[in-house]
């Protein structure tokens, strides 16, 4: 009974591509007196999103990013608030995600994105995701 929501989730992000980077060692992630989490680096897909790669480039709060799937790619700009990370309103979706580990979640969004709540990307541990 997984299948039909494991292909909606990645038809809705696969929809999202219609219409900065690097790999960074894990780190324990920290947001001391408000300084935001370091969420630069290369960032694999897990569970639902195996076939996704996001690329961070940060730079204090503002990051651009790229998020990857099948040779598709999509741009994002957004900023991080302490262990928040928001996109900014792109074809009027939204990202809000959640630095917790290494592990970066989707705890809301907007648009097609929405049916990726809950989901997930993993800190690479080399120079690419293993698909």
């Amino acid at each position: 009974m997984l299948y039909p929501i494991r292909s909606t989730v990645a038809a809705a992000l696969a929809l999202a591509f219609a219409g900065a980077a690097g790999a960074t060692p894990p780190v324990e992630q920290v947001a001391l007196r408000g300084a935001p989490a370091v969420v630069g680096g290369l960032w694999c897909g897990a569970g639902l999103l195996r076939e996704f790669t996001l690329e961070v480039a940060q730079q204090y709060q503002n990051f651009e990013a790229r998020l990857i799937r099948k040779n598709k790619i999509r741009q994002i700009t957004g900023r991080v608030e302490g262990v928040r990370v928001r996109t900014d309103p792109q074809r009027n979706q939204t990202m809000d995600l959640l630095v917790e580990g290494n592990e970066l979640r989707i705890v809301g969004a907007t648009g097609v994105l929405s049916l990726a709540k809950g989901q997930f990307f993993t800190r690479a541990v080399g120079a690419s995701c293993t698909h």
